[in-house]
C-alpha cells in the first residue's frame, strides 16, 4: 500500500470526511492533499504530518542499528 493509498483509507475510514473538510482540518490546501492520496508530487515530511497527526501519527527518520 502506498503512502496515499495509506492516507485515504484513514481519512475515508477513520474520518468519513471529504477532501476538501479533512484538507481544512490539516490546515494543508484541498490540492495539496489530492496530490498525497494520488501519490504524486514531493511532499515534504512536515505535509505529511500534517496529515498523519489527525490520527495520532507522525512519519519520522530512524537510524539504523549497524551489526
Amino acid at each position: 500500500m502506498t503512502l496515499g493509498e495509506t492516507i485515504y483509507q484513514l481519512r475515508t475510514r477513520i474520518t468519513g470526511l471529504t477532501q476538501a473538510d479533512f484538507a481544512r482540518m490539516c490546515k494543508i490546501s484541498l490540492r495539496t492533499l489530492r496530490q498525497l492520496e494520488q501519490d504524486n508530487g514531493n511532499p515534504t515530511l512536515e505535509t505529511v504530518n500534517s496529515v498523519l497527526r489527525a490520527f495520532g501519527m507522525q512519519l519520522g527518520v530512524v537510524p539504523l542499528r549497524r551489526r
